[in-house]
């Protein structure tokens, strides 16, 4: 049988849930601290933890796209 058709609807692995919980933490953390310690105005403020979680994930983006390449591909 298919590996990928028998995974469907399966719980998320361990590492997917761990990888999107570091994400959302990370991006709450920038989006409570900048504009609390810089003191902008909400569209700068915006786009600068835009450009801050952007630049923090980057990284991790660009390890799981390997991991995916070296899994799958």
């Amino acid at each position: 049988m298919d590996r990928h058709v028998a995974s469907r609807g399966s719980a998320p692995s361990p590492a997917y849930t761990a990888v999107n919980a570091a994400i959302w933490v990370i991006y709450g953390a920038v989006v409570i601290l900048v504009p609390t310690v810089l003191r902008f105005s909400a569209p700068v403020a915006e786009g600068i933890c835009v450009l801050i979680v952007a630049g923090l994930l980057y990284p991790l983006a660009r390890r799981a796209r390997r991991a995916a390449k070296r899994r799958f591909g």
